[in-house]
């Protein structure tokens, strides 16, 4: 599923023109995906995300994450502000160095693991 969704959105952006092709960024579930299921998973639990969900965030993705798949709680104490510097997008989640803004619902949680979203979360 995830090949073809890829090839998909490598066809339309070979359409665009270079100008267009610029302006979008991919669907986050292909920038995650695209090597496959994520290693480490870090939610970021400063403040600001978790005033605006990142505890549930981090329950949802330890209870979905499939084996060899470890959901923490990110390490940011080398950052300016303790944080990934994107507090009015989060909760925010890292995986292989990029950050994912705004993930709070089943159905996000379980595509950045490449799972699918159980029923009972629907």
């Amino acid at each position: 599923m995830l090949v073809s969704a890829a090839t998909v959105w490598c066809a339309a952006l070979a359409a665009l023109s270079p100008s267009s092709r610029s302006a979008l960024a991919p669907p986050r579930a292909l920038v995650v995906l695209a090597e496959g299921a994520p290693r480490t998973v870090e939610v970021c639990r400063s403040k600001h995300c978790t005033k605006r969900g990142s505890a549930k965030t981090l329950e949802l993705l330890q209870s979905l994450a499939p084996p060899g798949v470890e959901v923490i709680v990110a390490d940011c104490s080398d950052t300016e502000h303790g944080c990934f510097d994107e507090c009015t997008m989060g909760p925010n989640v890292r995986i292989d160095g990029r950050i994912i803004n705004g993930v709070k619902k089943p159905a996000d949680c379980a595509a950045l693991l490449n799972v699918d979203t159980p029923a009972e979360l629907g």
